[in-house]
């Protein structure tokens, strides 16, 4: 019985530690794409970085909670990674047509 315990335990820290990765991978990403947008795209204009916003982001690996992406003082920056009020990525749709495709149920499915 103890053993299964820690096998649980050793998940979830397994999951955690995904999580953790894909958050500061993701919000590396974003940093590398503000500095290009400002260097690049806004040369000249007085716009810079004004801080970050918090959100949380459903991915295949779970939730992702308080991703800090990042802003600029005119709010002209829209990171690649997602849309602007997109909380979940695509997976769990894609999932569920392919459920429905094999041919479950929508009572199965929900």
């Amino acid at each position: 019985m103890s053993k299964s315990i820690s096998n649980i335990d050793w998940m979830n820290q397994l999951e955690n530690a995904i999580r953790q990765f894909v958050k500061e991978k993701l919000e590396l990403i974003m940093k590398e794409e503000i500095q290009t947008f400002l260097e690049m795209e806004q040369e000249g204009t007085s716009n810079r970085r004004n801080g970050y916003y918090h959100r949380n982001l459903d991915t295949q690996y779970g939730r992702i909670e308080g991703l800090s992406v990042p802003r600029d003082r005119k709010g002209e920056f829209q990171t690649q990674l997602f849309t602007p009020y997109q909380r979940h990525t695509g997976w769990l749709e894609e999932a569920i047509i392919k459920m429905y495709q094999s041919g479950m149920s929508t009572r199965e499915i929900g």
